[in-house]
């Protein structure tokens, strides 16, 4: 025999009658609430009494998550053969037991085969490892029997079919239902809309007053800082004025006529303080007292103006004396050079040999606009002192500023050896000056520079090599040898 096909067991046959015998042999049955019987094992008969033919199941799992209606809520009584002795509720996907003929909800099946020895609740009958194929006669029968819905004490008044009851389920306006927008809150589906409208704090609205998109929970905040939100005047201008918030600064202060003000005297000495709409009567009334104050500000601004311009005098007299102390510093600020000689020892080696007989300084100016000069030495001498003293010389240089200077060059040159002695006290610079003499045969030596520089002069016995060497004329085989131009500078641009 297959799966799906309902399991009969042997029947005796049945006396001619009912007052003969009221029972079948070998075959329980039970009393059901409407006075009949059914018959336990098969196909047998219908509650209704009609023979109900043996048909085949569905082999896929059923679904036991959708609603599903309990026995208190069918409009009629249940009958036995529709109820699952494992749990007493109508059964669900209804499954036959193969050994005994019994019949268990599905989910009950299962249960029973997940703990130890599973058995028929009925009759103790060893259970197959797999459940049965769902017995869709009986589960269409108990499909179309007649239910409320479960909301029925909430008032609500459908009445359909198991089949209906769970579609209905998902409809029903009674139902309970957590916010769309995930706020927490649970209701009846007839009551979402109203939720949304005024209770749920995670649906987002708009300001009224400034557009802005926030939630309902957010918007006490919002309305802290909305800046259209309209206020009244805290200085109760008009109990009927309200005025938005971003706004309400500049009405207190440039409009609000009971704002508290300053005389615009104030700072001439009147301090009356009264609000916006009584100022006005002040200015009126003080008007001789308010000139007054402006007379004796100008009497005392002019004493501080006059004070002033004898101080203003005084400073641009000075400022002058500064400005021509600080020309004539700039004219002679560059009319002496400090020639730094390193290596002297060496350099004056290679000038007894004859391969390097003359140095040249830096060049330098007797100022800022003035003569450009250059200065050189023969360690070795030059000349009468060839061989025995230091020779010292200066050329004048081509300028820039040559057009504007006095020639020819007529200002005295001194060359001061730097003694380097650590007590400045005990020191002996060694002196040489030389003044020019502004001759025609001179003109090679003095006169505007023809060329880049013009010929040197100077003194060719400066100092002996035996007298630089008998002091700290020389140290760290380093000399300095200063060159001042004795130019005021006043006689240059």
């Amino acid at each position: 025999m297959s799966s799906n096909e309902y399991v009969s067991l042997p029947m005796k046959k049945m006396p001619p009658t009912l007052e003969q015998d009221n029972k079948m042999d070998d075959i329980p049955t039970e009393p059901i609430e409407n006075g009949d019987y059914q018959e336990n094992m098969t196909g047998g008969r219908s509650p209704t009494g009609s023979t109900r033919s043996q048909s085949s199941g569905f082999r896929e799992s059923p679904s036991l998550t959708e609603p599903f209606p309990k026995k208190s809520e069918c409009l009629f009584p249940v009958l036995a053969m529709h109820i699952c002795p494992k749990c007493e509720e109508i059964m669900r996907y209804p499954v036959q037991i193969k050994a005994c003929g019994h019949r268990l909800c599905y989910g009950c099946y299962k249960n029973l085969l997940s703990g130890p020895a599973p058995r028929c609740p009925e009759d103790q009958m060893e259970l197959e490892d797999k459940v049965p194929d769902t017995d869709t006669a009986l589960n269409n029968e108990i499909m179309n029997l007649q239910v409320s819905c479960r909301n029925k004490e909430w008032n609500c008044k459908w009445e359909g079919t198991i089949l209906e009851f769970q579609r209905h389920l998902k409809d029903c306006e009674f139902t309970d239902i957590l916010c769309v927008n995930d706020c927490g809150a649970k209701f009846q589906k007839r009551f979402l809309q109203k939720h949304l409208d005024k209770d749920c704090g995670k649906k987002i609205i708009s300001c009224p007053y400034c557009d802005d998109r926030h939630l309902r929970e957010e918007k006490k905040v919002h309305l802290e800082d909305c800046p259209k939100l309209p206020l009244p005047c805290p200085n109760k201008c008009d109990k009927k004025l309200t005025i938005p918030r971003e706004e309400l600064e500049q009405h207190i202060e440039a409009d609000c006529p009971r704002t508290k003000l300053m005389c615009e005297f104030e700072k001439l000495g009147c301090a009356h303080r009264a609000s916006r709409e009584k100022m006005q009567r002040h200015y009126k009334n003080e008007i001789i007292t308010h000139v007054k104050l402006m007379y004796d500000l100008m009497t005392k601004q002019k004493g501080l103006l006059d004070a002033n311009d004898q101080r203003l005098n005084q400073f641009e007299n000075i400022m002058k004396e500064q400005n021509k102390r600080i020309g004539d510093l700039e004219k002679i600020a560059h009319s002496q050079l400090i020639w730094r000689i390193e290596d002297y020892t060496r350099k004056l080696k290679e000038a007894k040999a004859g391969n390097m007989d003359t140095l040249f300084s830096p060049t330098f100016t007797t100022s800022k606009h003035g003569y450009r000069l250059c200065a050189s030495v023969c360690l070795n001498g030059d000349g009468k002192g060839k061989g025995s003293h230091v020779s010292v010389f200066v050329s004048v240089l081509k300028g820039a500023f040559d057009a504007l200077l006095k020639w020819p060059f007529d200002y005295r040159v001194t060359f001061t050896l730097l003694d380097q002695t650590e007590d400045v006290n005990e020191r002996k610079h060694i002196k040489f000056s030389i003044k020019p003499n502004p001759c025609p045969e001179n003109e090679p030596f003095l006169g505007r520079p023809k060329l880049e520089k013009n010929a040197s002069f100077g003194g060719a016995k400066f100092v002996k090599h035996d007298e630089i060497e008998s002091r700290n004329y020389i140290k760290d085989d380093t000399l300095f040898l200063k060159i001042t131009i004795d130019c005021d500078g006043l006689s240059e641009p």
